[in-house]
């Protein structure tokens, strides 16, 4: 289980080497400053976008978060990793677009602990 480290107004999370996981959640939250929208509104916006069924999240030019179904729908790089769990448990592909000289990167992550993630944000 990972872990939510906060660094000034960085998100670091525990087994997340590229830093993946920590800018999504600093993208999914950063919708309640930007929309100067009330907390509660916000997860209940996250709640749908990341139930079972949810949509998941774009930033347009920087990140996307989608569930992954088939093979296909993971990245190149971690098709071996995760391939053995599609089906079976519910993945999200998390994956920041490559920006400003950043590499794009992508984390596979279990829909529980991604809900979980959020939560503990909020």
């Amino acid at each position: 289980m990972r872990a939510i480290l906060r660094d000034g107004p960085v998100i670091r999370v525990t087994d997340d080497p590229d830093g993946v996981i920590g800018e999504f959640l600093e993208y999914a939250l950063s919708a309640h400053a930007l929309s100067r929208r009330e907390r509660a509104r916000l997860a209940d916006d996250l709640a749908e976008r990341f139930a079972p069924d949810g949509g998941g999240l774009t930033v347009p030019d920087l990140f996307v978060a989608y569930q992954a179904a088939e093979p296909d729908d993971l990245p190149p790089n971690l098709v071996e990793e995760a391939r053995g769990e599609l089906g079976r448990a519910e993945l999200w592909v998390l994956t920041r677009l490559r920006f400003r000289g950043r590499p794009e990167a992508s984390a596979v992550v279990e829909g529980d602990e991604v809900r979980r993630l959020l939560g503990e944000m909020l």
